[in-house]
């Protein structure tokens, strides 16, 4: 069986599991069913007493992480735990995860793909070909799935794909055979310290174990890897992506029509070029290849299509959580909106919005909606490319002008407040745009709460 080679990671071992998010369940569950610790520890930041109802299982909670005290042979670190450095290096060389236990024992058979942006659709994307294909591939990681419950379906040919965050890749210590490296972009500054150390995390998938990384040239002009670089250019000619790149010396290209994609912008096209060349070197036909890259569909909130209201064109792009994915939204509808909304939770000062504002300021975008914390931010950053204060009599909206333009500026709480003037007000014919540039956590769970709340909001 495939749990026999975990073994020696868990039987007879004091472990401590730091979360007990849907990761964190299903490290316990998996341990419990499959080893004989000598006992284990949960530590979550909630009170687990009343529901948590497993006899012998020490809980720990009300306190913060680097608190913890206890000999542990080993600490499975659930994703969203943030540890000091100090914790670390009292529990040197014990900080483990799923990812890293699974990659030691099954990373020769797994493609790895990370990236601030893309990763969910770049995985999805290769899975499906992979299926498509006649392989039998599995689908994991931050996509949604923990590693430890795909263990129990690998066969002999099995490809695993998993959707690797800079929270799973931050304590492995050896990296998948096949990597897709996509783009390194400011975020999550609220849970490392600076930009270098979210770089360092993310890097770590081209560490220990890598035979080949994929990764677009315009986005690592240099990568510093022992791994086999698969570095690849993209160009467009009538029409037809043209892809461009090397294997050990040796030159291909790959062609599709990027017109026949589902998926929208330029960054799409980007995403679909990383999943085929993965694809190719897993030994899938170009024929089917090309019929699953025309027939993806895409993922729920990214560029995702609405429906036409009142002859207004509705887009979720609530996975826009930094500047540069809006920026790729804006270049996508090609002065086509009408009414984008903005603004979120502020993650960090390393994240800035001047690209932002320079890409606004030469759109034809007439209203803006402006959210909290960030939408205020956005704003004067908008108003420092030369737009001024316009005196008027409105009180529903501010209006700034520029050169003769003007452009409309709603301020509210939420997304439920602008709906009206959303309507009233967005050019019938144009796109209304939920792209808001960051995060979610200040009003709504995640990007996917925010995303189902524009969606219903605009059904109703």
């Amino acid at each position: 069986m495939n749990t026999n080679k975990l073994e020696k990671y868990f039987n007879d071992k004091k472990i401590l599991i730091l979360g007990y998010g849907k990761e964190g369940i299903s490290s316990f569950e998996f341990i419990s069913k499959n080893f004989t610790p000598k006992n284990i520890s949960i530590y979550d930041k909630r009170d687990l007493s009343d529901s948590f109802k497993v006899e012998g299982i020490k809980l720990i909670s009300g306190i913060d992480p680097e608190k913890i005290e206890g000999d542990f042979d080993i600490i499975l670190k659930s994703p969203g735990i943030s540890l000091s450095n100090e914790f670390i290096s009292k529990f040197e060389n014990r900080i483990s995860s799923q990812t890293d236990i699974f990659l030691k024992e099954f990373g020769r058979i797994t493609i790895g793909i990370t990236g601030t942006k893309g990763k969910s659709t770049t995985a999805t994307l290769t899975h499906k070909i992979l299926i498509d294909s006649g392989k039998h591939a599995l689908l994991g990681g931050n996509i949604g799935v923990p590693c430890f419950d795909l263990i129990k379906n690998i066969t002999k040919n099995t490809v695993v794909v998993l959707e690797l965050s800079s929270h799973q890749l931050q304590f492995i210590s050896r990296a998948p055979r096949l990597s897709i490296l996509l783009n390194i972009y400011p975020e999550h500054l609220d849970f490392y310290k600076d930009m270098s150390s979210y770089a360092k995390a993310k890097m770590n998938i081209v560490n220990d174990g890598n035979e080949f990384v994929i990764y677009p040239k315009k986005e690592f002009v240099v990568l510093e890897t022992g791994s086999k670089k698969i570095p690849f250019t993209l160009d467009m000619n009538n029409g037809i992506a043209q892809i461009e790149y090397k294997i050990e010396g040796k030159h291909n290209i790959f062609e599709f029509k990027a017109d026949k994609l589902k998926l929208k912008g330029i960054h799409n096209l980007y995403n679909v070029s990383s999943a085929a060349i993965a694809c190719i070197m897993t030994g899938c036909g170009i024929e089917h290849i090309i019929q699953s890259i025309y027939t993806f569909n895409g993922l729920e909130h990214r560029l995702e299509y609405c429906g036409t209201i009142r002859n207004i064109q509705f887009y979720n792009d609530s996975i826009s959580t930094i500047p540069q994915t809006t920026i790729a939204a804006l270049k996508t509808f090609n002065n086509k909106v009408g009414s984008l909304i903005l603004g979120g939770f502020f993650r960090g000062k390393e994240i800035t919005f001047t690209e932002l504002a320079k890409e606004i300021d030469t759109s034809d975008i007439k209203n803006i909606f402006f959210l909290p914390e960030t939408g205020i931010m956005i704003f004067e950053e908008i108003l420092q490319q030369g737009f001024q204060l316009k005196v008027d009599n409105y009180k529903v909206y501010t209006t700034i002008e520029k050169e003769g333009r003007t452009i409309k500026c709603f301020f509210a709480n939420d997304l439920d407040s602008i709906k009206a003037f959303i309507f009233e007000y967005t050019p019938k014919g144009s796109i209304c745009l939920l792209s808001p540039a960051s995060s979610s956590y200040n009003t709504y769970k995640n990007f996917e709460e925010r995303g189902n709340r524009f969606k219903e909001m605009i059904r109703s």
